[in-house]
């Protein structure tokens, strides 16, 4: 479940860390793909403090602002993380 939420937000920030500005649109459907995850983790009583760094390098890009190389790195590195941890849907039904 992160795994579909989280990919077009990571791919979004890699792409700033790289220098180049992504399409507005998919800015804006990383936005709420965010917002759906973090939603998800508390309704399954994690933390979303995981994918703070994510919502401000994507809240710097919806401005119009490139976030700095390193903020971009962290909040790629965050959202492996997230993703990388147990599903809730799954871990609900253990």
């Amino acid at each position: 479940m992160y795994n579909d939420l989280l990919e077009l937000p990571q791919r979004v920030i890699a792409t700033a860390r790289i220098g180049v500005r992504p399409e507005l649109r998919d800015i804006e459907t990383a936005s709420c793909q965010l917002i759906a995850a973090r939603t998800a983790l508390q309704q399954s009583g994690r933390s979303a403090l995981d994918l703070e760094s994510a919502r401000v390098a994507i809240a710097a890009l919806r401005l119009g602002h490139m976030p700095h190389r390193n903020a971009c790195i962290d909040a790629v590195t965050a959202l492996a993380k997230v993703m990388a941890g147990p599903d809730p849907l799954l871990a609900g039904d253990a």
